[in-house]
């Protein structure tokens, strides 16, 4: 049985897998089949065309428990030997337009304290106390 959104109207919007963007985005309908079921559509966000996949699923990486609570243990290490390293250091407020550099304490709205790690031109690693993340910078 068809579902109803595959027969969406021309120059209307449907959620599906982009091909190029490998996730799951907005998408334009382009063109149906003969039968009125949508076959082609565009990607708002690249521009391409490609064929709809009203089903298509994104697959996923299964770990085992041990590796993921290793790795977990490993993060929350990491930043409490660094946290008790620069203790003493001031905490610096994060802004996308300031300049970080490795080794600076960050004090961040939503995460909290976190150390710089890695600083490029316009990112950085920042270890927090659940996890690294990558934030801008320089902007």
């Amino acid at each position: 049985m068809t579902k109803a959104k595959d027969r969406t109207p021309v120059a209307e919007n449907v959620m599906t897998i982009c091909t190029k963007c490998e996730m799951e985005l907005n998408h334009v309908v382009v063109a149906h089949n003969a039968g009125g079921i949508v076959e082609t559509v565009k990607c708002h966000t690249c521009g391409s065309e490609h064929k709809y996949h009203p089903d298509k699923k994104r697959a996923t990486k299964k770990t085992s428990n041990k590796s993921t609570s290793i790795q977990q243990v490993d993060l929350t290490k990491t930043f409490e030997e660094l946290s008790r390293k620069f203790k003493a250091k001031k905490r610096v407020p994060y802004s996308m337009s300031g300049s970080f550099k490795n080794d600076d304490v960050i004090d961040h709205k939503a995460f909290g304290m976190g150390i710089v790690i890695g600083a490029s031109r316009d990112k950085m690693e920042v270890v927090f106390s659940d996890g690294p993340r990558t934030l801008v910078c320089n902007r």
